[in-house]
Parts: C-alpha cells; sequence; structure tokens
C-alpha cells in the first residue's frame, strides 16, 4: 500500500518527465560519443603519419 501511495498518489517522478529527461541526456551522450569517435580517428590518422608517434598506441589496443 506504501507503494501505491508514494509512486501512485504521491507520485513525485511524472513519467513524462522521466522520458524528457532520459531524452536529453541519450542525446548529451550520443554527442558525446561522436566527439570522442572524431577525436580517436585523428590521434589513429596522425599516429599512422608521424613517424615518431607510431609507437604509441590507444587505450583500447592496451587492452587487448
Amino acid at each position: 500500500k506504501l507503494t501505491g501511495i508514494a509512486f501512485g498518489d504521491l507520485n513525485p517522478f511524472p513519467l513524462r518527465q522521466i522520458r524528457n529527461r532520459r531524452t536529453y541526456h541519450l542525446e548529451k551522450v550520443r554527442l558525446e560519443l561522436t566527439e570522442l569517435e572524431a577525436i580517436r580517428e585523428d590521434f589513429l590518422r596522425e599516429r599512422e603519419t608521424c613517424v615518431e608517434k607510431r609507437d604509441l598506441i590507444s587505450d583500447d589496443e592496451e587492452d587487448s
């Protein structure tokens, strides 16, 4: 009964608000991932063209 009152009658977290916040933050995460992927591609491109940087490895390669 307490759960019913807390999430039904009082409803401090309306589903619309949760969906809006989820959408907002999901978009922020997607943008950040796009930026990180661009940084990674730049790193790999620079590493291939620069002789002294060819020995550098990314975190992904280090984990493998």
